[in-house]
This record gives structure tokens, sequence and C-alpha cells, in this order.
């Protein structure tokens, strides 16, 4: 039992201690009648008479009244019933709290369960879901001719109603979930999967050639890099600036690289080819020697000497290409065997000239007749081959050769072979 001071605790035992000696005579009188029968009489009657003479108060004295009681807990106090009538809220949600503190007074009733009355309402029946079974969804798209047929969705549908559709024909025919067909089905699951993803791409560019706009042309970045300038090896690095924001007007659906197949001599670019197509997070592009396409765009700027090689970058949505970004990559500083000077052929004397300024007339160093920049230059089949001078050399000393397989003349050319024994 708490006690709530040290003080307390005395008062109480000497209180109890006094109403201990304090007995009353009665208690005294069955005490000695029972110690009569056991021969004990005189040890009580000295205990009493002990008593009687410690004490100060005389005999007439009224007995005194009942000790104090000990304190009590505060879980005790709530287990009493109240005293007063509950009128305010604050005093209810005290004696709330007091109850809710008192200890379980025994397990309560069981409740019996009644029986229902009758059986279970039966569940709404739903509607049957219509279930897509690949092997039909294969054939249907196989024949279907347009993009809304084949996602079976109207033309002016959103953005996002179509790609809604497009990623449950993708789930449906997903390599994975043909593996239990047989091969022939599965060659014509990925063929429809490829038609899903062409009609996707088509009602994309047609919703945004309604309502997008042609995006803005991209930044330039850092400069052209050339990574690798071994012969057959070369590899190109140019880059631009991606925008921090899109623009949901203006998208940028992909980026495309492009380069001139073809250069004139006086350095112009003709018949550009499509080399690469960039997804819109990319920021830069390699050109390489190696691959085919890009190999014709390299050649065609070492065919003419061509101090710079151009590329084009356009950002591409639905609407439309945007305007390019031009870069000019240096070339004839960045490969030594393109530093020297090209070779012209004179049409009357057949004697090798180096060539002068590029869009000016060149006197030939035999026979002194101009010629021009367009006539007679003496390359190689398929890859740029030239006869490249030093300057300051004469026509019948050439001091450099660029890998010189096989030299085309021109016909008249064949004739001076033999005449004049060239070699």
């Amino acid at each position: 039992m708490p006690w709530r001071s040290k003080l307390t605790r005395l008062q109480v035992l000497s209180e109890w201690q006094t109403s201990r000696r304090r007995r009353p005579r009665c208690k005294d009188l069955k005490k000695r009648a029972a110690a009569a029968d056991t021969g004990e009489t005189e040890q009580i009657d000295d205990i009493t008479r002990m008593d009687e003479e410690n004490d100060p108060r005389p005999e007439t004295q009224e007995p005194r009244p009942p000790a104090r009681p000990c304190p009590r807990s505060p879980l005790l106090k709530a287990m009493d019933a109240p005293r007063f009538s509950i009128k305010s809220r604050s005093s209810k949600r005290q004696l709330l709290m007091q109850l809710a503190l008192l200890p379980p007074t025994g397990a309560r009733a069981k409740v019996k369960p009644t029986p229902p009355g009758g059986p279970p309402p039966k569940a709404a029946a739903k509607a049957p879901t219509k279930t897509r079974d690949a092997s039909s969804e294969i054939q249907r798209i196989l024949g279907a001719a347009s993009a809304e047929e084949k996602l079976q969705i109207s033309g002016e549908a959103t953005e996002e109603a179509i790609l809604k559709v497009w990623k449950k024909l993708v789930l449906l025919l997903h390599p994975d979930k043909l593996q239990s067909l047989d091969d022939d089905t599965k060659a014509k699951g990925a063929e429809a999967l490829h038609e899903v993803h062409a009609a996707k791409e088509e009602l994309r560019q047609r919703a945004q050639q309604a309502c997008a706009q042609v995006p803005v042309p991209p930044t330039r970045g850092s400069a052209p890099r050339c990574l690798n300038a071994t012969p057959g090896a070369r590899k190109y690095e140019i880059s631009w600036m991606l925008p921090e924001v899109q623009d949901p007007k203006a998208p940028i659906e992909k980026y495309e690289v492009w380069g001139p197949r073809y250069c004139s001599e006086p350095g112009e670019t003709f018949d550009w080819v499509l080399l690469a197509t960039l997804p819109p997070l990319q920021s830069q592009f390699i050109i390489v020697e190696e691959a085919p396409t890009q190999q014709d765009v390299m050649w065609a700027a070492d065919r003419v000497l061509r101090p710079t090689m151009s590329l084009a970058v356009y950002a591409v949505n639905g609407k439309g290409p945007s305007e390019a970004l031009s870069l000019e990559l240096p070339w004839t500083s960045a490969f030594p065997w393109l530093r020297g000077v090209g070779s012209l052929l004179c049409g009357k004397c057949f004697k090798l000239t180096p060539r002068g300024a590029r869009q000016a007339w060149t006197a030939c160093a035999g026979c002194g007749v101009g010629l021009a920049a367009e006539l007679a230059i003496a390359r190689g089949l398929g890859r740029a081959l030239y006869w490249l001078w030093r300057r300051g050399t004469v026509a019948t000393q050439c001091s450099q050769l660029h890998k010189l397989q096989e030299v085309i003349w021109p016909q008249h050319a064949f004739k001076a072979k033999s005449r004049s024994g060239w070699s």
C-alpha cells in the first residue's frame, strides 16, 4: 500500500501500538478465562498490571476514537460508489476514465447466436468480362488495313487513349505470353506486335499534326571532337544541348542527324541522307567510318579535300522537323593525309599540275593553259585517292601519294599514257 510520507507511516504505526495496549476489558477477561483453563493466569495478570501502571491516563477517561484509516490508492477510491450526482461533462469524462481502470468483474455471458430467418441473398451477377485470345487478336491485327482498326480506336482519340490501348496489346502479344503457342503463331505474333507499334506511332503523329507545334531547334553544345584519326576507323563526336523544360505544345519525339553524300569541288553539299535517329534524351552522336552510310559522308568530304565536313541535327515530332543545327567538323586539319594540294590534269599536254585556288583557274605547268578546278581531277575508285603535292613543287615531281590503287583518267588521257609513257 503506498504511503504519502514517512511521517504518516510513523503516526499510523504509533496509533496501532497504542490501540493494542488499550484493548477493551471484555477481551482481557476472555483471555484470562482461556488462560485459567491452561494454567497461565499469573502471567496474564502480570502483563495486565504492567500495562495499567504504564498508562498515565486515568481509568475514568472515555475510550479514544478509532484510529484514522490508512491512505487508499486512487484505484480503490475509484471503485467506491459515487456520493454525488454527475452534472458536468468533465465529471462524466472523469467517471468514464475511472471505470476504465476497474478490473474485469468476470466473463460476460455469451450471447447465443440466433439462426438467420432465411438463406443469405445472392450477390448481384457481374457482367461477363470479355477476355482476349492472343491467337484471335493476332489474326485480327494482321488482317486490319488501317491503324485505327489495328488498335480498335477512333482516329480522333487523344494520345493518352492511344497509349492505354497500345499498352494492353503489347502485354497481350508479349513473347513470354506466346510460349504455349506453336512456332507459326509465335512468328505471326512478332509481326503483329510490330504492326501495333507502327500503328501507335502513326496515330501519335496524326494527333501531333493536328494539335502540336514544330519544336525549337537544338542548341549548339561542346565543340566537335575527333576520337580516332586512324584511316578506315575514324570517329568524330558531336553534341548539342537538351532543353531544360519540355514544351507540351511542341514536344520533341526524336533527334535526326543528316549528312551530305556528295560534295562539289567548290565545296557545296548535295544528296543529304539520314545517318541516325536518336531518342529525345540523347544529346550526342558519334559518326564512324565503319558504318556504310556514314562512310559515304566521310569520303565525300575526302574526295574534294573539303576543309570541314557538314552535319545537321533536327528536333522532330509529329508536326515535322525543326530548323537545322548546322555543324562543321574540322576535317583536313584533323587528318594529315588530307593536308596536301590536289592535282589537275591538263587536256593538251597531259601533265599533272598542283591545283591552285579552289574556285579559280590554275595555269598548266607544261603548256600554260588555264585549268578549271572542276576538270580532270585524278581520284581513285570508291575512296578519295589523290595525287597530293607539297606547295611550291613542279608538275613533274610528285612528292606525296595517299594510298593510290588505280587512277581514273579521262578517255583522252589513255592516248597520252602510251605516247608520253605516264606511269
